[in-house]
């Protein structure tokens, strides 16, 4: 392939890409009001307006919260956790103003210590809700925001829509040394919202926002575009988790990866470069280009379960992108 069809190729991934972003955010509307009236029933008697229109990422990961916090205060007869949901909501322009300003938008970061922890087995990981606004220390905050901002602005090397539609929480459990494994997940019901460990590093960092930034905008297109599939149907061995999985995850861990493959591609550094940064990110490009060349096949039989034909398309366009990129 030419460096002009490989240039076409990138442009029509990014515009399958910006297409279902819009698609997404239309939805959105729509989800958003159906959560405020399930708000006000589980919470009555609150004054909780509504956006006008779409939700930004940022309104609708607070939205998010608020609601599974109302929904466990109503479960637990929990009155102070009822409180705190319909205060989630009604100060969220505070909450904006306090968050960390970056090229996507304003994104809040919180230890997992300041947080409201969940466990509940069915989860798999332990879930962490939005609640009080922690006092931070003026160094650290400031460190977090230099490291956050590069991080992000490295990541858009990749594209914009998904990181500014699906980036808005950020919540550490952790923060771990440049060789370590950087752990990191997000739930389909908290759009927007990434728990990971932190690292210092700012292209790490911003793997793994790309990487859960495309786990949260496919759940949310998957809602958008009326996409589902069987709790019963074919599973496939997924080489990314080494193990067999549905349908469901295959999709998600081939897109995901593919967007990582994208931006490791992306920061690759000089050749000359020994530094312990520049093996990190060669190896971990190795190790994806490895892993999608594996699942290739299983990803593309996944794809054709997609019914969403302007999916489809977008999933198998960015796979193939992501190989070229190798």
């Amino acid at each position: 392939m030419t460096e002009a069809d490989t240039i076409e190729a990138a442009a029509s991934v990014t515009s399958f890409q910006a297409d279902l972003t819009a698609r997404l955010v239309e939805h959105r509307a729509e989800r958003a009001r159906t959560l405020l009236a399930s708000l006000r029933s589980l919470v009555p008697g609150t004054q909780l307006d509504g956006p006008d229109g779409a939700p930004d990422a940022f309104d609708n990961a607070v939205l998010h919260h608020a609601f599974q916090q109302a929904r466990l205060a109503a479960r637990t007869r929990d009155a102070d956790r009822a409180r705190r949901a319909v205060r989630l909501w009604q100060t969220r322009a505070a909450l904006r103003a306090e968050a960390v300003q970056t090229a996507v938008g304003p994104v809040m970061v919180l230890r997992a210590t300041d947080c409201d922890a969940v466990d509940d087995d069915r989860l798999g990981s332990r879930m962490y809700l939005l609640g009080r606004s922690p006092e931070q220390d003026a160094a650290e905050r400031a460190r977090i925001a230099r490291t956050l901002n590069e991080a992000v602005d490295a990541a858009l090397a990749v594209g914009g829509e998904v990181l500014r539609s699906s980036t808005a929480v950020v919540i550490w459990t952790e923060a771990v040394p440049l060789g370590a494994t950087c752990r990191s997940y997000t739930f389909d019901f908290l759009p927007g919202t990434v728990v990971l460990n932190w690292t210092d590093e700012p292209l790490r960092l911003g793997e793994t926002l790309v990487h859960e930034a495309t786990h949260s905008w496919l759940n949310e297109s998957f809602d958008a575009e009326g996409v589902s599939f069987a709790d019963d149907g074919p599973r496939f061995h997924s080489p990314w988790k080494n193990e067999d999985r549905p349908v469901f995850g295959i999709v998600h861990a081939a897109l995901a990866f593919a967007n990582v493959i994208q931006y490791l591609s992306r920061i690759q550094p000089a050749r000359d470069d020994d530094s312990q940064l520049a093996a990190v990110l060669r190896r971990r490009l190795e190790v994806e280009l490895e892993s999608l060349e594996v699942g290739h096949a299983s990803a593309l039989t996944c794809f054709d379960q997609v019914p969403s034909e302007p999916l489809r398309t977008y999933l198998r366009a960015a796979v193939a992108d992501a190989r070229r990129a190798g």
